[in-house]
């Protein structure tokens, strides 16, 4: 089983970055001040979107395992078979005409499978895992 990590752009970087910030600005005034009834939610929420967001930035990969594809991101996963795949089109932009974009930057690939189904996946060595696509299904259309 091969792991491709998803590439990370340094666009992302500063709004995952900028983000932090603002949680822990919001938290920390909480702390300070006395403890009242919104005092653990406040604290609870930004930690589980501190957890949340930490969890997409460590955890976003794609696996190829027997003929199936496989992607995580943070707590979000699913596959696809290899064999459904129709076209691969790279892809280097802000907008992503996707709904399932499991990537951390903004050059990637969109995948169609089955008929109409895409995804939006961002390896960090884009050669290699379509090379590795195109040994388990060499009808794969590249553009």
């Amino acid at each position: 089983m091969k792991v491709y990590k998803s590439a990370k752009s340094k666009r992302l970087n500063l709004v995952f970055a900028i983000t932090f910030v603002i949680i822990i600005g919001a938290t920390i005034p909480a702390l300070i001040n006395d403890i009242n009834s919104g005092f653990y939610a406040v604290v609870g929420i930004n930690l589980l979107s501190l957890l949340l967001l930490a969890s997409i930035i460590l955890k976003t990969e794609y696996k190829i395992k027997n003929t199936l594809l496989h992607w995580q991101s943070g707590p979000f996963y699913g596959k696809m078979d290899i064999n459904s795949i129709i076209k691969i089109k790279h892809h280097d932009g802000i907008f992503v005409p996707t709904v399932w974009k499991p990537a951390l930057s903004q050059v990637g690939l969109i995948v169609t499978y089955n008929k109409y189904d895409d995804i939006y996946i961002s390896p960090q060595n884009e050669a290699a895992f379509i090379e590795e696509l195109l040994v388990i299904n060499p009808n794969i259309e590249i553009s």
